[in-house]
């Protein structure tokens, strides 16, 4: 062990002349700069420490705005037109049908829909993710809606990814067959289409939108036309 010897420097109220270690003595002043130097060297240590503590939660917090952030974007399926022919079948007045009636049975199929899907989710099995048709029909639920068009009871509702959704219902007291898909299915499903429809039917496909016909007991009553579109969350930016 070295040999210290301490005199002349007061510490903690100790008077202390001097320092001896190992043979080398040091003066009170001497050993008075030392522990200058190594109280310095605590608080500079000291103040690194909190610097760095205080400096740390601000750096990961500009690595976070500096890190890149995938985009989101949310699908918007919208209804683009609705058109009606009352009366598709001239010669038969039986067949006459209100606009407001064929609003009705639109909403009554896809509410069908709406139920079929949302059995599917609450199924113990593996859920069945909508597709985009499911989605472009659920639009025009809600665009009916809107408007305040309520559904009436059905029967016998079935679906088709091909054909579309059917089911009877009671229109001016008489059981029909409604039916509501796309239009190349119901173009093989139904008499030839009016031509106002069939007119609506070409333009709505070539603007690229999605195009539901309805059909009563073989005959198409209406059309509508869906737009789909990608909007990027928070911003304007839309594809």
């Amino acid at each position: 062990m070295v040999p210290i010897k301490l005199s002349g420097v007061e510490i903690a109220g100790v008077e202390i002349t001097g320092v001896e270690i190992a043979g080398v003595e040091l003066s009170g002043s001497q050993v008075q700069q030392i522990l200058y130097v190594l109280v310095g060297f605590v608080i500079f240590i000291l103040l690194v420490l909190v610097v760095n503590f205080v400096a740390t939660p601000k750096k990961s917090r500009t690595d976070k705005k500096l890190a890149k952030v995938e985009p989101q974007y949310e699908e918007i399926f919208e209804v683009e037109n609705e058109l009606f022919e009352s009366s598709p079948y001239k010669s038969d007045p039986d067949s006459v049908l209100e606009n407001s009636a064929l609003q009705t049975v639109s909403l009554t199929l896809i509410v069908g829909l709406r139920e079929h899907l949302i059995k599917l989710e609450n199924s113990a099995e593996m859920p069945e993710n909508p597709s985009d048709q499911h989605k472009a029909m659920l639009a025009v639920a809600n665009y009916l809606e809107a408007k305040n068009v309520a559904p009436i009871a059905f029967t016998q509702w079935n679906q088709s990814p091909i054909q579309g959704i059917a089911a009877r219902v009671i229109l001016n007291g008489k059981s029909r067959t409604a039916l509501l898909g796309p239009s190349l299915a119901m173009a093989r499903a139904t008499a030839k289409f009016p031509e106002i429809i069939s007119a609506q039917v070409e333009s709505a496909h070539a603007a690229g939108e999605s195009v539901f016909v309805l059909a009563i007991d073989g005959l198409a009553y209406g059309v509508f036309s869906v737009s789909h579109r990608l909007v990027l969350i928070g911003s304007g930016d839309r594809i």
